[in-house]
């Protein structure tokens, strides 16, 4: 009976010795201490040091790096890792590297983290005091290692928060009134080619330049110029300034052809004192003099103010080609604040997502390796990437802010041949990722390039001057690794701020089958020109899943596809876009898309979609629209005949009865039409951080300040007789569009209508736009009495046509257009034949803004012939409003000529 009864107890105690002998490696660790009063000599096994002072805890997180070491090469560490930092502040003049060796197993992993209660920071960073009173409100002190040439800085914070490099214009910017390029590498032939090396000339407004018209030679070499081309930032030094023309010389790296700098590109000019005029601006000059404009209520005696010294906190640098990975390593509770960036000499070349700038905390070739309840912050570059040859990491719980460039990284921007070298299942989850692209705002917030079965959930992703998440690095249908990723539950908001163009909440490239868009919200996304998107289907996107997000407040529209293939949107709520809801651009020959069981409302006047909606294959069916603001059409048909045309099955007008949309509350109320469509509620409050209450409340606490639209640039009076540039060259002030391939817009002398040069325009067959060449001006009228008028000399087979076009939103709106065929000049109906091979004066007038008739007249003149006159022609089209694209288009398709001379546009708006 005893024996049975024992016999019975076997399984028990089985379970209690295995219990015993399978506790978390945490257990059984090794505990090595890091403090602020430690000393890299001692061993690190106690947290304190002894009364001796002969033993105690290490002093950084190298030295435990180091003890680490020497214990795996004496044998002497079979057992998990903690190393264990204490509270305190810590200089972190060197980032933490960790090698192969310095990894562990599943059994035996080593982490990083932080004492129970404690806040350990790791400041890259170098406090800087000595601050004195000067003039105008003004405080400096002089930085000895600066004015010895040891030392540079080009970010400053101030109890805690980022102050601005001194900068003009403080709000807002200038805009460039015309750039020329002149390749210096042998490539000037090609203008579709970036030339490696280039000189651009930069002309100003007379108002923008008297900023720079002052500064100091010395002083000049390092004032930065700051330019916003549609997704992309140029960063350049000046070369010279030529006060004569109002322009600045820059060089480097030629613009990119499909994303130049252009007439009216914004711009800033930053880092000389000069600018240094509002609260919270700063400048360091060359000898060490640190100037700096408190801001109310700072006390310059008492304030913390450090600059960054350190470029990286972590650099974990596995080898995955030859199979060495950093494995089973985690970093827990740290903080680390104030990384360094410093413009090299050329300048930053634009670089879309700034996605040649590295990050503060760096991964290759590493497994296992988790960041978790970390703050990184301060920094110059992005925070975090895992780039090559990583798998299985994991960033959760993390506070990433304060960034130069974006927040984490995954994958690199190449496909590795050797499949070890790729990165692919990794999770960004659970993080507050915010306030950056200070220096590179063409920078995103998550960025997932060749790189695939990701998870990104679940994260607060906000205040960034470009694109939340950026997945996939392929541009078109060619090899692309961003497949099967996840983005789900993501709240991504407060994008573009009016800065930059072209983004989404998230912007996906190339083929991503199998990758699922789910259950985000996405708001407040505000282009400076075009493409405030919400879901933005770029290049080549394919096979992607749209499900269950709330997308609201965008400027150009809740979906845009430019061109993919078999994407699926269902079951959105896509609400009160400004410009437009929706938008397809690219005919393709595949389905592009199926758009089902959504939502679309909006509540002003805007139209469901503009352009190519209707003529892209796709399929949309059972979808529920309404518009609260004003009329609702299908491109100019009403739904019944859109259905008969098998643009859409199954769909409605109907108000979907939101609780109360204009307080963004998009539940639906008992009763919703959009239930019998077959659209299922889901639950937005999901989207954004889980966690514990402070957690949560951290990630609101933030309040956005309401969104300022720029104004728009200063209109331009252009009164161009071509004599400012030398023959042979292309003119100033206009963008040209042409193929090199025989056809071309250059100075001339050959012939004149006055003064001693022309401009000619040279047509080719061949070429692979049809209306190529062309070109045209951006003068920006919206009021007053506008006044056009040139001299233009033909060929019975000069194929023109000029218009004026209004380009203020996605589809353009022309007013007048002047067509000439075959000697002869059509306008508004209305015919007459022209001389050939003889110059010959045209005159147009019309009204804009309250000055608008919604007419024009015209004006022929032909020497030795009475003048004809056309009035009170019709615009082409009646929504025309603003004069924003003034050109000439040669259709031609055989070898022809036409010139123009004295081009005048000019307006009296005030």
């Amino acid at each position: 009976m005893i024996l049975r009864s024992f016999r019975n107890l076997f399984p028990v105690l089985r379970i209690v010795v295995l219990v015993l002998f399978s506790v978390s490696p945490a257990a059984h660790a090794l505990d090595i201490h890091v403090a602020p009063d430690g000393n890299d000599s001692w061993s690190g096994r106690i947290a304190r040091p002894n009364k001796a002072r002969t033993d105690g805890p290490l002093a950084s997180l190298n030295g435990a790096r180091d003890t680490l070491r020497k214990l795996r090469a004496a044998g002497q560490l079979k057992e998990a890792v903690r190393v264990i930092v204490a509270n305190g502040r810590y200089t972190l003049a060197e980032p933490l590297m960790l090698a192969p060796e310095d990894g562990g197993t599943a059994q035996t992993p080593v982490s990083f983290e932080a004492a129970k209660g404690a806040r350990p920071v790791f400041s890259g960073g170098r406090a800087i005091s000595g601050f004195e009173r000067g003039e105008n409100g003004i405080w400096k002190t002089r930085v000895a290692d600066v004015a010895a040439g040891k030392w540079y800085f080009e970010q400053l914070f101030v109890n805690g928060h980022r102050a601005t490099r001194a900068r003009t214009p403080n709000k807002f910017w200038f805009h460039v009134l015309d750039v020329q390029e002149e390749k210096l590498d042998g490539s000037a032939g090609d203008p579709k080619t970036r030339a490696k090396t280039a000189r651009q000339t930069v002309r100003l407004r007379e108002a923008d330049f008297a900023a720079i018209a002052k500064v100091s030679p010395q002083e000049l070499k390092d004032v930065n110029l700051v330019v916003y081309h549609n997704w992309d930032n140029t960063r350049k030094f000046l070369d010279a300034v030529d006060p004569q023309e109002k322009s600045i010389v820059i060089s480097g790296g030629g613009m990119k052809p499909w994303n130049p700098w252009r007439r009216n590109s914004p711009f800033v000019f930053e880092n000389f004192l000069g600018a240094l005029d509002a609260p919270g601006e700063w400048f360091l000059a060359r000898d060490g003099t640190l100037y700096y404009k408190p801001r109310p209520g700072e006390n310059m005696k008492r304030a913390e103010v450090v600059a960054p010294v350190a470029e990286k906190f972590v650099v974990i640098a596995g080898d995955a080609a030859a199979g060495k990975f950093v494995e089973h390593v985690s970093f827990k509770g740290l903080t680390f604040h104030h990384g360094q960036w410093l413009t090299p000499e050329g300048g930053f070349e634009p670089m879309q997502a700034a996605a040649g700038i590295e990050a503060v905390v760096q991964v290759d070739g590493a497994r296992h390796v988790t960041l978790e309840n970390c703050d990184i912050g301060h920094v110059g570059t992005y925070v975090v990437w895992f780039r090559k040859g990583c798998r299985d990491c994991v960033v959760r719980h993390c506070e990433l802010h304060d960034f130069g460039a974006g927040g984490a990284r995954v994958g690199d921007m190449g496909i590795a041949r050797n499949e070890a070298e790729r990165t692919s299942h990794i999770t960004v989850d659970n993080n507050i990722i915010r306030h950056g692209g200070y220096i590179f705002p063409c920078a995103v917030g998550v960025w997932v390039g060749q790189s695939g079965d990701n998870q990104v959930t679940h994260n607060e992703i906000a205040d960034m001057f470009y694109t939340g998440i950026s997945a996939g690095w392929t541009w078109g249908y060619s090899e692309g690794l961003a497949k099967r990723n996840t983005f789900a539950f993501n709240h991504v908001h407060h994008l573009g701020w009016g800065l930059l163009s072209d983004m989404g909440g998230i912007y996906t490239l190339g083929p991503s089958q199998g990758t699922r868009v789910a259950n985000n919200v996405f708001h407040d996304i505000y282009a400076y020109s075009y493409g405030g998107w919400g879901l933005y289907t770029d290049e080549g996107s394919t096979g992607i899943l749209f499900e269950n997000n709330l997308v609201y407040d965008t400027k150009t529209g809740s979906f845009h596809q430019h061109y993919g293939r078999e994407n699926i949107v269902r079951n959105n709520i896509l609400a009160n876009s400004r410009q437009h809801q929706l938008q397809a651009t690219r005919i393709e020959p595949h389905l592009s898309f199926t758009f089902e069981n959504n939502i679309v409302f909006w509540t002003n006047n805007s139209p469901l979609f503009p352009g190519r909606w209707d003529k892209v294959q796709q399929i949309s069916c059972s979808n529920c629209y309404w518009s609260a603001g004003g009329k609702l059409d299908f491109g100019g048909k009403s739904l019944a005949d859109w259905q008969t045309t098998g643009k859409d099955i199954g769909s409605i007008i109907a108000d979907p009865l939101f609780v109360a949309p204009r307080k963004n509350n998009f539940r639906l109320r008992p009763g919703s039409p959009a239930l019998k469509i077959g659209f299922k509620p889901f639950d937005p409050s999901q989207a954004g951080v889980y966690g514990d209450r402070a957690w949560a409340a951290k990630a609101k606490r933030v309040t956005y300040p309401a969104l300022e639209i720029p104004p728009e640039p200063p209109p331009i009076q252009i009164n161009d007789g071509f004599e400012r540039d030398a023959v042979g060259k292309p003119p100033r002030g206009a963008t040209l569009h042409t193929e090199n391939k025989g056809d071309s817009i250059l100075i001339t002398d050959e012939t004149v209508a006055a003064g001693k040069h022309s401009l000619k325009v040279t047509d080719a067959p061949g070429l692979s736009a049809a209306h190529n060449p062309h070109f045209y001006y951006q003068p920006g009228f919206t009021n007053g009495v506008v006044s056009n008028s040139f001299d233009l000399r033909i060929e019975k087979a000069s194929a023109i046509d000029f218009e004026w076009r209004d380009w203020s939103s996605a589809d353009y709106h022309t007013a007048i257009h002047l067509r000439i065929r075959d000697g002869r000049l059509q306008a508004g109906g209305s015919t007459m034949e022209l001389p050939l091979n003889q110059w010959f004066h045209v005159e147009m007038t019309a009204g804009l803004g309250k000055a608008s008739t919604g007419q024009w007249s015209l004006v022929v003149r032909v020497p030795g012939q009475p003048p004809r006159e056309f009035k009170d022609l019709p615009f082409a089209k009646p929504q025309f409003k603003k004069l924003t694209w003034v050109g000439f288009t040669s259709n031609a398709t055989k070898s022809t000529v036409f010139y123009l001379d004295n081009f005048n546009l000019n307006t009296n708006q005030k």
